[in-house]
C-alpha cells in the first residue's frame, strides 16, 4: 500500500470534498482517502499494485475537478483572475439589470434602439452568456459530479441557473418567432452567478487569512547562512548545512537551524516558539533554534539538525497536519452534505412542479430555481474546516501547537489531567545542593568521578547535572564500560572491574534501612555491586524548584471542574510536599512506567477523559496511552513524538490554554453548525412557496443572496477566534 498527499482545485464546498471521497471510496484499491476543502488537500492510501496515481487523477478530472502534487501558485498570473471574473461579471450584470428593468425608471433617457424587444433580447442574451462565462467552472463541476452520482453545491447552481437560461433562450426564440413575451428570467442567472462569486471571493480571502500562523512561520525561514570553513565565512543554501557545521549568527537576523551555541553570547527573540514576547539569554554550550531572531550580538553556532528537520519546519508541518486533519464534530457535516444535495434537488422538483400545477410554468420554474439557489451545502461544510484552521492557528500564537483536529476538539473533553513531576511541574533542572558520603573507604571526589562516568553522555536531566557538577570542580570521570539501564531505577556500569550503580533506593539490594530522606529533594544513590547485597558509597541530593505558575495553573484547573494527579517516579516523601504545595487532588510516588500506564488505562476505564502531560522519555508511554496529551517543548524528542498536543513556552498554564482554546474552537463549531442547520430549515420551506398566501415569497435573486451571506456568516464567525486571549 502507498500513501500519497496530493492537492485539488476546484471544491467550494464540504459537498465538493466529500464526494470525492466517495467516489473513490467506492475503488476496492483505496484503503482510506481523506479530502480537505480549505487546504485543498487530500491524503490517500491505495494499492499501487491495482492502480497508479494516474487512474486516481483521472477519476477525479472526470468529476469536474484538477488534481496535482504541486499546490498552484500562479492562480494571480492569470489573465482572468477570480478577481477580474467577479468584476467583469458584476459589469454585464448590471448591463442586464438595466436592459430587463430600464422600462420601470429610465425609459424616456434610453436610446430608441434599446427599446425595440429583439434588439433587447438579444443583448441580454449576450450580456448573461458572458457572466455565464465568468462562472463557467460552476456548470463543469456541477454537471460532472451530477453524472458522477456525487452532487454538490455547484450542481445546484449549474441546474438553477442552467434552467432559468434555457427557458428564457426559449422565450427569446418566441420573440423572434413574433410572439410577445412578458419578460426574461436572464437577470436573475446573472445576479445568482455574481451574488456566488462574490461569496467565494470573502471565503477564499478569509481561507488565506485561515493560515495567517504558517505565512508568520515562513517569515521566519532563512534562505541562505554564513558557513565557518578555514576561518572564513562563505555564505550557502540552508539546505546545504550539514550537522556539526559551524554557522555565524549575525544580529538582527533569523536563526537558520538549530544548534548550540560555541562561541559569543546574545540575546534570542523565542516568541515565535513560546509566546513570550521577553528575549531568553543565551550562551555557551545552550541550544538555538531555528527561525528565532538574534537580537543583539553576533554568535557562532554548531549545527544540530538539518533543515528538513529543524525546529521551524517540524512546527509549520504541525500546523499543517492539525489543519489538514479533520475533527471527529466535521463527519456530522460530512454525512449530512451526502444526502443534503440529492434531497434538496428532489424537494426543489416537487415543489416547482406543484406550482406549476397550480399556477403556471414560469412561476413553478422560480420557485423550482429559488429552492436550488437558496440551499447551502457551503455553510455546513465551512462550519469546521474554517474554525479548526484558525484556531490551531491562533494556538501557534501561543506557543501551542495541536498536532491534528481530534486533539484540538478532545482537550476540551478532559475531566483528569495526570501530570509528571520533574520538568512539567518542575523546572526539570535539578541541581546538587549535598553529596554525601555513606561509606569510611571512599571520599567526595571520587564518588563524583565515579557517577560522572557512569552519566557521561547522558539525556537524563540528573545524569546531566552530575556531569556539569563535575566540570565545574575539576573532577575528571572515571572511564565506564557495558553501561546498563533500568527504566525508572538507573544505570551501571563497569568501572575498574566493578559494577557500579546509580539510582534510587530500589534499584540496590541492601539490607539498612537507614538511609537519608529529605522533603522536596531528590536523592540519587550511587554503589557498588555485591554478590549477597550490594554497597551503598553515597547520595546525591538535588533540588529542583517548581515552575513559578505551577500553583496557578492547578488553582485554575480545579476551578474548571478538572481534577488533578501527580503521577511520579520520585520518592514519597517528594511527591507528597509538591502535591500538598500545589494543592493537587490525588499524588501517587514512586510510580514506574508501567504504573503510569495501569494508572491511566484505570481512569479511562471509570469512564474519565485523561489528559497526560509529560516530558520525559518514560513519559512516552502513558502520553500515547492518554485520551489526549500534552508534551513540554523543551523535553525528550520521544516523549514530543507521543504527544499530541505540544507546548513550546514550556509554562504550565499552556494546559489552561489548549483546553480553554479547545472549548473556544468547539464552541465556535456547534455555534456555525447551528446557524448552517437553521438557516436551510428556515429558508428552504420558504423558498418552496409555503408562506406564499402570507405575501412572502424569496425570488431566485433574493434567494442567491441569502445563500451567500449564509456562508459569509459561518466565515465572520469563524474570525471571532482571532480574539481568543491566552491565560498570562
Amino acid at each position: 500500500m502507498k500513501t500519497q498527499k496530493f492537492y485539488i482545485e476546484g471544491m467550494t464546498c464540504t459537498a465538493c470534498s466529500t464526494g470525492i471521497e466517495r467516489s473513490l471510496k467506492r475503488k476496492d484499491y483505496v484503503s482510506t482517502i481523506e479530502v480537505n476543502l480549505l487546504s485543498k488537500s487530500a491524503k490517500i492510501t491505495y494499492d499501487e499494485q491495482k492502480a497508479r496515481l494516474e487512474d486516481i487523477f483521472s477519476l477525479i478530472k472526470k468529476l469536474g475537478y484538477t488534481p496535482s502534487l504541486e499546490i498552484k501558485q500562479d492562480e494571480d498570473k492569470k489573465l482572468l483572475t477570480p478577481k477580474i471574473k467577479m468584476i467583469l461579471a458584476i459589469i454585464f450584470t448590471i448591463g442586464t439589470l438595466y436592459l430587463s428593468m430600464f422600462g420601470m425608471f429610465l425609459e424616456p433617457l434610453v436610446p430608441n434602439f434599446l427599446l425595440q424587444t429583439k434588439t433587447n433580447a438579444a443583448l441580454q442574451l449576450l450580456f448573461t452568456l458572458v457572466v455565464m462565462h465568468m462562472g463557467r467552472d460552476f456548470y463543469f463541476r456541477g454537471i460532472g459530479t451530477l453524472i458522477q452520482g456525487n452532487p454538490n453545491m455547484d450542481t445546484l447552481i449549474a441546474i438553477g441557473t442552467g434552467s432559468a437560461f434555457l427557458y428564457s433562450l426559449y422565450l427569446i426564440v418566441k420573440i423572434f418567432m413574433g410572439f410577445e413575451v412578458e419578460g426574461l428570467y436572464l437577470e436573475s442567472v446573472c445576479v445568482i452567478i455574481v451574488f456566488v462569486l462574490i461569496g467565494k471571493m470573502v471565503e477564499n480571502k478569509s481561507k488565506l487569512q485561515a493560515t495567517d500562523a504558517i505565512k508568520r512561520l515562513m517569515s521566519h525561514t532563512s534562505k541562505t547562512a554564513l558557513k565557518i570553513e578555514d576561518k572564513k565565512e562563505i555564505e550557502i543554501n540552508i539546505d546545504a548545512i550539514a550537522i556539526n557545521d559551524i554557522i555565524k549568527i549575525l544580529p538582527g537576523s533569523h536563526i537558520p537551524i538549530d544548534g548550540v551555541i560555541v562561541k559569543g553570547e546574545s540575546n534570542i527573540d523565542e516568541s515565535m516558539l513560546s509566546g513570550e514576547p521577553l528575549p531568553v539569554f543565551k550562551t555557551l554550550n545552550q541550544e538555538v533554534y531555528s527561525g528565532t531572531i538574534n537580537t543583539d550580538r553576533a554568535f557562532l553556532i554548531r549545527a544540530t539538525k538539518s533543515s528538513k528537520d529543524s525546529t521551524l519546519n517540524q512546527i509549520i508541518d504541525l500546523i499543517k497536519n492539525a489543519q489538514e486533519s479533520k475533527a471527529p464534530i466535521a463527519r456530522i457535516a460530512d454525512k449530512v452534505s451526502g444526502i443534503f444535495v440529492p434531497i434538496v434537488i428532489l424537494i426543489a422538483i416537487l415543489a416547482g412542479i406543484f406550482w406549476w400545477v397550480q399556477h403556471d410554468f414560469a412561476f413553478g420554474l422560480e420557485i423550482f430555481v429559488s429552492v436550488l439557489v437558496i440551499s447551502c451545502p457551503c455553510a455546513l461544510g465551512l462550519a469546521t474546516p474554517m474554525s479548526i484552521m484558525i484556531g490551531g492557528g491562533r494556538a501557534a500564537y501561543g506557543g501551542i501547537f495541536f498536532k491534528n483536529a481530534k486533539s484540538l476538539e478532545n482537550a476540551q473533553k478532559t475531566t483528569v489531567i495526570v501530570f509528571d513531576k520533574t520538568g512539567t511541574l518542575s523546572i526539570g533542572k535539578p541541581t546538587i545542593q549535598e553529596i554525601l558520603v555513606l561509606d569510611s573507604t571512599t571520599n567526595q571526589e571520587e564518588i563524583i568521578a565515579l557517577a560522572a562516568g557512569i552519566e557521561l553522555g547522558s539525556e537524563h536531566l540528573i545524569g546531566k547535572s552530575i556531569i556539569s557538577y563535575a566540570k565545574e570542580h575539576n573532577i575528571t570521570p572515571k572511564k565506564a564500560k557495558n553501561f546498563k539501564t533500568k527504566s525508572g531505577y538507573g544505570i551501571s556500569a563497569i568501572i575498574e572491574e566493578k559494577t557500579i550503580k546509580i539510582g534510587n533506593l530500589e534499584s540496590f539490594n541492601i539490607k539498612e534501612s537507614k538511609m537519608p530522606l529529605k522533603d522536596n529533594a531528590i536523592i540519587v544513590f550511587i554503589g557498588i555491586e555485591g554478590q549477597d547485597k550490594d554497597k551503598i558509597l553515597g547520595a546525591f541530593i538535588l533540588e529542583d524548584k517548581l515552575k513559578a505558575n505551577a500553583a496557578d495553573s492547578i488553582a485554575s484547573l480545579k476551578s474548571m471542574g478538572i481534577k488533578t494527579i501527580l503521577l511520579s517516579g520520585d520518592n514519597a516523601s517528594n511527591v507528597e510536599a509538591v502535591a500538598k504545595e500545589l494543592k493537587i487532588n490525588e499524588a501517587i510516588a514512586g510510580a514506574k512506567p508501567d504504573d503510569k500506564l495501569k494508572k491511566i488505562q484505570s481512569l479511562k476505564d471509570k469512564g474519565e477523559t485523561v489528559m497526560m502531560v509529560g516530558d520525559g522519555l518514560n513519559d512516552a508511554p502513558a502520553l500515547a496511552l492518554a485520551d489526549v496529551s500534552l508534551a513540554m517543548g523543551k523535553g525528550s524528542d520521544v516523549s514530543i513524538q507521543a504527544a499530541d498536543i505540544i507546548a513550546f513556552s514550556d509554562d504550565t498554564k499552556s494546559v489552561i490554554n489548549a483546553i480553554s482554546l479547545s472549548n473556544a474552537t468547539i464552541k465556535n463549531i456547534k455555534e456555525n453548525l447551528f446557524w448552517a442547520f437553521c438557516y436551510n430549515v428556515i429558508f428552504i420551506p420558504l423558498a418552496c412557496g409555503i408562506a406564499y398566501k402570507a405575501g412572502i415569497l424569496l425570488n431566485p435573486m433574493i434567494a442567491s443572496l441569502a445563500m451567500s451571506l449564509s456562508s459569509v456568516s459561518v466565515v465572520l464567525n469563524a474570525q471571532r477566534l482571532r480574539r481568543f486571549k491566552f491565560k498570562e
